[in-house]
C-alpha cells in the first residue's frame, strides 16, 4: 500500500446494529487477497493477475442515549466507518480496474422504540466514493439517507424493512431497503447478518481468552469516475470463508484472525444510468479464486 494511500484512509458510515448497548464501539480490520488470474466475463483468462489489500473500519459516537422500560434505546450517535482497498495487477489493461478505491462516509444516527416491537432508525450521511484520491470531486461526493421499521421478532431476531435515499445517479431516488440479525446462543453460536454486508458467522468459545469459527462475507465498494469522458462508477465485490480464531482481551476488546478462500471477486466499470444500475448479468470480468487472510480488532461489540 502506497504511503499516500495510507495517509488518506477516512473511516465512515456505521450503522449501529439494534439493540447495541450504546456505548462507544471501535473497530479496524486489515485483509489480503492473495494474487490469482483474471477473467473476463466469458470465463477466458486475458492474461494478467492481481491481489487486493483493504483497510475496514469504523467508530461509533453515542451523543445521547434513553432506554425506555422495555430496554429498549431512544439514541442519537454519529457514527463513521469505511474501507479503502488497493489492488495491484500485473499485465493486465486499465480498461478492466482502478488501482485503488476508497468508499467514505459521516452519518447521523438516530434510534427510536415505537412500542415493544417495533423500532425506527434513521439515518442522514454524506460521504465519498473515489478511485482518485488526489483529486476529490463533486461527482465523487454522494449523500445519502435512509429510513428502517425494525421488527423485534424474538430476544435472538430482529428484521426490518425501509427506504434508503441517495444521488448515486445524480439526482435523488429511492431504493428499498432491507435488516436481519439472527443470533443464536449456547456452545455454538450462530449469526446472520443482512445490512452494509451478508455476513454468516458460527463460532464456539473455547475459555475465556479464546474464541474459533467459521465467518463468510460478502461485500462491495464503487467509486465514482470518468471514462473516455463518460461518467461511470467503478464496482468491486468480494466474498470469503474462513476459519476465524478470536483472542478475548477483557468483556469488551478482542482480536479476530481469519484464514480462508475468496471465492469470488468481480471487478468492472458500470455507466451512470437508471438502466445500468438494475442491469444484472449471469457473469462478470473477475478474478479467480485464492487465499484470503485478514485482522482486526474490535472494541465495544
Amino acid at each position: 500500500m502506497q504511503c499516500k494511500s495510507v495517509k488518506t484512509i477516512i473511516l465512515v458510515l456505521l450503522f449501529l446494529l439494534v439493540g447495541s448497548n450504546g456505548y462507544a464501539q471501535i473497530y479496524l480490520k486489515s485483509e489480503y487477497i492473495a494474487p490469482s488470474k483474471f477473467k473476463d466475463e466469458r470465463g477466458d483468462n486475458i492474461g494478467g493477475k492481481g491481489d487486493l489489500k483493504a483497510i475496514d473500519g469504523g467508530i461509533q459516537l453515542p451523543v445521547y442515549m434513553k432506554m425506555n422500560e422495555n430496554n429498549k434505546p431512544t439514541a442519537w450517535a454519529i457514527a463513521l466507518s469505511g474501507t479503502y482497498a488497493s489492488m495491484d495487477n500485473k499485465n493486465l489493461s486499465k480498461n478492466y480496474y482502478k488501482s485503488e478505491i476508497l468508499n467514505a462516509q459521516l452519518g447521523l444516527i438516530h434510534l427510536r422504540p415505537l412500542n415493544k416491537k417495533w423500532s425506527m432508525m434513521a439515518v442522514l450521511g454524506v460521504g465519498i466514493f473515489s478511485s482518485d484520491l488526489d483529486k476529490i470531486s463533486g461527482k465523487t461526493i454522494l449523500g445519502q439517507g435512509g429510513i428502517l421499521f425494525i421488527r423485534h421478532a424474538k430476544p435472538n431476531l430482529d428484521w426490518g424493512v425501509g427506504v434508503a435515499l441517495n444521488n448515486a445517479l445524480g439526482y435523488p431516488m429511492i431504493f428499498p431497503s432491507f435488516y436481519l440479525d439472527w443470533k443464536l446462543e449456547g456452545k455454538y453460536q450462530f449469526k446472520l447478518s443482512m445490512y452494509n454486508s451478508f455476513e454468516l458467522a458460527i463460532n464456539t468459545q473455547l475459555n475465556d481468552k479464546f474464541r474459533i469459527g467459521l465467518i463468510g462475507e460478502a461485500k462491495g465498494l464503487m467509486s465514482a469516475i470518468e471514462k473516455e469522458g463518460k461518467d461511470m462508477y467503478f464496482v468491486t465485490q468480494y466474498g470469503y470463508v474462513g476459519i476465524q480464531p478470536e483472542l478475548l482481551l477483557g468483556k469488551s476488546f478482542s482480536i479476530p484472525f481469519t484464514a480462508g478462500i475468496s471465492f469470488s471477486r468481480d471487478t468492472y466499470f458500470r455507466s451512470k444510468s437508471l438502466k445500468a444500475f438494475y442491469d444484472s448479468k449471469d457473469s462478470y470480468p473477475h478474478f479467480g479464486m485464492s487465499a484470503y487472510f485478514s485482522v482486526g480488532l474490535k472494541y465495544g461489540f
